[in-house]
């Protein structure tokens, strides 16, 4: 899944996880803000958030949510908020 934040001063944000590896990256302008490996969880919503931009600044937050039983092969949708604001979401 992949987004653009901002309207003057604009940055591309990407999110990437691999179901059967459990590889989970997060990149704004190609440049690494989460790079991990899952193999597990307890929860069933994980989020990241950060600050993107230097005179224009946003707050972005990825939510990532999965079932209880047999998430692996159960969609996991993922949505993108820029300032609270649903952006972007995928369903993978």
């Amino acid at each position: 899944m992949s987004f653009v934040v901002g309207v003057q001063e604009q940055h591309a944000v990407v999110f990437s996880f691999d179901k059967f590896w459990g590889r989970l990256t997060i990149t704004v302008d190609g440049q690494s803000v989460v790079d991990t490996v899952r193999l597990g969880s307890l929860s069933t919503v994980q989020f990241w958030e950060f600050e993107v931009g230097a005179h224009e600044r946003h707050t972005v937050r990825i939510e990532k949510h999965r079932e209880v039983l047999f998430a692996g092969l159960r969609p996991q949708p993922v949505y993108g908020f820029v300032d609270g604001a649903l952006v972007a979401q995928h369903s993978g």
